[in-house]
């Protein structure tokens, strides 16, 4: 055999005709059209929005998608608890197809999909042919399923990633430094979608500055028009939180306390086993053939930065989620270099039809698994409904909305015709609180009132209510600010389902006569959650 350097990379030509087998777990060059790679990619992410549109109805709302629903009516540039993309598209499916779970679930599948044809690309921008981007697609496909099961800011987050990853690809392949233009694009989404775009910024920076053969990006022109699309975009959300005293890094905290104080941020490094279940070879592969290579070293920045980031800070693990595409592509093109490498052995096409198979068969099991337990497929009261009913918190929080609802309107038949022309219903969580916006129309229920995230902007309604009809409070804790409180009614959900509504809070509560003025109240109870 005898060396020869092809774009920057060693090869070996063997003796035996022109193949050439590649040492690089990753090429310097696409070998396939774009134009076609993208079409088949976009065909098979298309299965993803045909599996939503079939399962989108689920079981209901979800207790996080009332809040978006919710502020998807009162649209601004930014929200207590979240950016504003998630409750833009939420606002844009209104407005086409009207309010409904699986309308409303739609831009999270479309987004999706197209973070899926995003993940196929990076692979190919890694020399990848058409078996490792289908092969990255497929393997990200059981992550998309995930979280694009519902409308939440996560799907929004994932696209924002992708766009940044890929452009970086794109200039370390080809040199073409105005695409710095797009991963600035991507983190302006980012900031627009989730603020955890800031670890794989964070990374990518860090990862130019300590490696000397990056450092000559800082001094591009180019470069610094990428940090100037980013801020432009991020521009109106900044400008937000600027005129909002910065109050989501405020609710930020309060939150990331409480789930650690509660445990939700324990398991970071099991989680990222349990979400990559048969992806994790890949994972692994990929990492080593990212640090492997002098060329695309820099992108091993984009997972190894936020899983050390993540993992100090305490975050949750599936925060990690959106660096996985990129992994999952370098694992699959050096599968595909490593096969065609060995395409002059015998029975080459045996073997890789044979890993070919394991691959897609390995996903359709995992995809097996996301869909049992993170789907909702299932018939309400079946077994496997009542196993992810005790195993899954999100999808207990889709059921019981309207029955809740239900049961406020009862309590306000019971009061007395003259309480009724002075009374408002409170909810002590952005659940209750969306869910009578929601639903209560339907039984003549006002505009509720709630002191938490964006509900405390927008007051304690026209009036100063003499009655309040509670849903999510307790008993002992509402009597320290009315005069009289009693139960109502209680909160009963279908199938006994036992969530946060149905076991921490079941009272529905009627008080009367707050002890202290409206404002002086208010004033003190803005809530977060």
């Amino acid at each position: 055999m005898r060396e020869r350097w092809v774009s920057g990379w060693r090869r070996l030509e063997p003796t035996w005709g022109n193949r050439r087998i590649l040492l690089g777990m990753l090429s310097a060059k696409p070998t396939t059209s774009l134009r076609r790679d993208v079409f088949v990619l976009s065909a098979l992410s298309s299965l993803l929005l045909f599996a939503h549109f079939l399962m989108g109805n689920g079981y209901g709302f979800h207790r996080d998608e009332l809040q978006f629903l919710d502020d998807a009516r009162h649209l601004q540039w930014g929200f207590v608890a979240y950016p504003p993309m998630t409750s833009f598209f939420g606002r844009v499916a209104i407005a086409l197809f009207g309010i409904s779970v699986q309308a409303f679930r739609l831009p999270a599948a479309i987004v999706n999909a197209v973070s899926l044809v995003l993940a196929g690309l990076m692979a190919r921008e890694l020399g990848g042919g058409r078996a490792a981007q289908v092969g990255t697609l497929l393997l990200s496909f059981p992550l998309a399923l995930t979280i694009s099961s519902l409308m939440q800011y996560v799907t929004f987050d994932m696209l924002a990633w992708s766009v940044l990853i890929l452009s970086t690809a794109h200039v370390l392949r080809t040199g073409d430094e105005r695409f710095w233009m797009g991963a600035g694009l991507g983190v302006g989404l980012g900031v627009l979608s989730k603020y955890a775009i800031a670890f794989p910024l964070a990374s990518l920076l860090a990862g130019i500055v300590l490696l000397p053969s990056q450092r000559r990006h800082l001094k591009s022109w180019w470069f610094w028009m990428g940090a100037l699309v980013a801020v432009v975009v991020a521009a109106p959300n900044l400008i937000w939180l600027a005129r909002h005293h910065f109050i989501t890094l405020q609710m930020e905290h309060y939150v990331h306390v409480r789930d650690v104080r509660i445990g939700r941020a324990k398991g970071f490094f099991t989680d990222q086993i349990r979400f990559t279940m048969f992806g994790l070879p890949f994972a692994v592969g990929g990492l080593i053939a990212l640090l492997r290579s002098s060329r695309f070293r820099l992108m091993s920045a984009f997972y190894l930065g936020p899983i050390v980031l993540l993992a100090l800070a305490k975050g949750r693990g599936y925060y990690m989620l959106p660096a996985y595409p990129l992994v999952y592509a370098a694992g699959a093109v050096g599968l595909e270099s490593w096969l065609a490498g060995r395409a002059a052995f015998r029975h080459a096409k045996a073997v890789r039809g044979t890993v070919y198979v394991a691959v897609v068969a390995a996903v359709l099991l995992e995809v097996g698994a996301v869909a049992w337990a993170t789907l909702p497929i299932w018939r309400p009261g079946s077994a496997a409904w009542n196993w992810q009913m005790k195993n899954n918190d999100d999808l207990a929080n889709e059921v019981g909305w309207p029955e809740l609802v239900a049961e406020v309107a009862a309590a306000r038949d019971g009061l007395p015709a003259a309480e009724r022309a002075n009374y408002a219903v409170l909810g002590e969580n952005y659940g209750a609180a969306g869910a009578v916006a929601l639903y209560g129309p339907k039984y003549g229920l006002p505009v509720p009132i709630a002191t938490v995230n964006d509900f405390y902007d927008r007051g304690w309604g026209p009036f100063e209510p003499e009655t309040l009809i509670i849903v999510g409070g307790r008993l002992e804790e509402e009597s320290h600010f009315f005069e009289s409180c009693s139960v109502a009614g209680m909160v009963h959900l279908p199938y006994d389902v036992r969530n946060e509504e149905s076991v921490d809070h079941p009272q529905i509560l009627v008080c009367h006569h707050l002890k202290e003025p409206w404002p002086a109240v208010w004033g003190r109870s803005r809530d977060f959650g």
